[in-house]
C-alpha cells in the first residue's frame, strides 16, 4: 500500500516467532545465519506467498518434468509409474510464506537440526540419520490484520517443487483436490485455554500438505493417514507446538510476545525481593 512509502522508518510488522525447544535461547555452537534457536517472521517487503491454481493429470514422466520446470511453484503427486497429478501454484499477493527444514538450500528461511537431549559437546551431537525432513513445513501468514499464520506440511525446494513419491501417503479428497503427508509428518498441538499459566495441553494432530488436520497415524511414518478432523484448522495459536520429528518448535504470536515478561521485569522483581532483605533460615545471612 501507499502508506508504507511515507514511513520508511516504521517498525516492520512482526507476525510472530518460532523457537526451537531445548536450547533456552542459544544453540550450542552459537547462531549461524539461518541456523539459530529462534526465528522471527516479519512482513516481507513484497509478498512471496503462493496459492493453488492449475491441476494437470499426466501420464508420462517427461510431461511432469516439463511442467515442474516452468519456474512456477508446483506440487507433484506420483500415483503410479504412469500417472502423476501436478498442481501448479500461482503468486498470492495477500500472503507471505516462510519455510522450515533441515536443508540449507536458499528456499529454507529457518534451518532446523535435530535436538540432542543431554549431550553437551558437539562431537556426540553428530547426527548420522536425521528424521527431520529437508523441506519440512511452510508457514503462510496473511499480510493483512489479524496476520493469521497457517502451517502446511512440506516445503518447496530450489526448483520450487514439492514432490510426493510413490511411497508417500496421498489421496484425492471428495471435492477432487489432491493432498498428502510427508514421510515423518508435521504434528501440531495447540494449548487449551490460550497460552497462560492455566493452559492445558491440547491433542496432537497431523497437518497435511494442503493444511488439513488429521488424527495421528498408527505409527509415525505409516502409509495410512489418520481421520480428517473437520472441526479444527491449521491456524497457529500463541503457544502452539510444532513437532518436526527430531525437533519441536514453539510458535509465539507478536501479541503474545508483547505481553511476555522482559529482562527488565525480572530484574525489577529481583530488586524488590532484595529490598525486603530476606534472611536465609539456615545460614541466617
Amino acid at each position: 500500500g501507499s502508506e508504507e512509502h511515507c514511513a520508511p522508518n516504521k517498525e516492520p510488522v512482526k507476525y510472530g516467532e518460532l523457537v526451537v525447544l531445548g536450547y533456552n535461547g542459544a544453540l550450542p555452537n552459537g547462531d549461524r545465519g539461518r541456523r539459530k534457536s529462534r526465528f522471527a517472521l516479519y512482513k516481507r517487503p513484497k509478498a512471496n506467498g503462493v496459492k493453488p491454481s492449475t491441476v494437470h493429470v499426466i501420464s508420462t514422466p517427461q510431461a511432469s518434468k516439463a511442467i515442474s520446470c516452468k519456474g512456477q511453484h508446483s506440487i507433484s503427486y506420483t500415483l503410479s509409474r504412469n500417472q502423476t497429478v501436478v498442481v501448479e501454484y500461482t503468486h498470492d499477493k495477500d500472503t507471505d510464506m516462510f519455510q522450515v527444514g533441515r536443508s540449507t538450500e536458499s528456499p529454507i528461511d529457518f534451518v532446523v537440526t535435530d535436538t540432542i537431549s543431554g549431550s553437551q559437546n558437539t562431537d556426540e551431537a553428530q547426527i548420522t540419520q536425521s528424521t527431520i525432513s529437508r523441506f519440512a513445513c511452510r508457514i503462510v501468514c496473511d499480510r493483512n490484520e489479524p496476520y493469521t499464520a497457517r502451517i502446511f506440511a512440506a516445503g518447496f525446494d530450489s526448483s520450487k517443487n514439492i514432490f510426493l513419491g510413490e511411497k508417500a501417503a496421498k489421496w484425492k479428497n471428495p471435492d477432487g483436490h489432491m493432498d498428502g503427508l510427508t514421510t515423518n509428518g508435521v504434528l501440531v498441538m495447540h494449548p487449551r485455554g490460550g497460552f497462560t499459566e492455566e493452559s492445558q495441553p491440547g491433542v496432537w494432530r497431523e497437518i497435511s500438505v494442503c493444511g488439513d488436520v488429521y488424527t495421528l497415524r498408527e505409527t509415525r511414518s505409516a502409509q495410512q493417514r489418520g481421520k480428517l478432523v473437520e472441526s479444527e484448522t491449521n491456524v497457529l495459536q500463541d503457544g502452539s507446538l510444532i513437532d518436526l520429528c527430531g525437533a519441536t518448535l514453539l510458535w509465539r504470536t507478536a501479541d503474545g510476545l508483547f505481553h511476555t515478561p522482559t529482562q527488565k521485569h525480572i530484574e525489577a522483581l529481583r530488586q524488590e525481593i532484595n529490598a525486603a532483605r530476606p534472611q536465609c533460615p539456615v545460614g541466617l545471612n
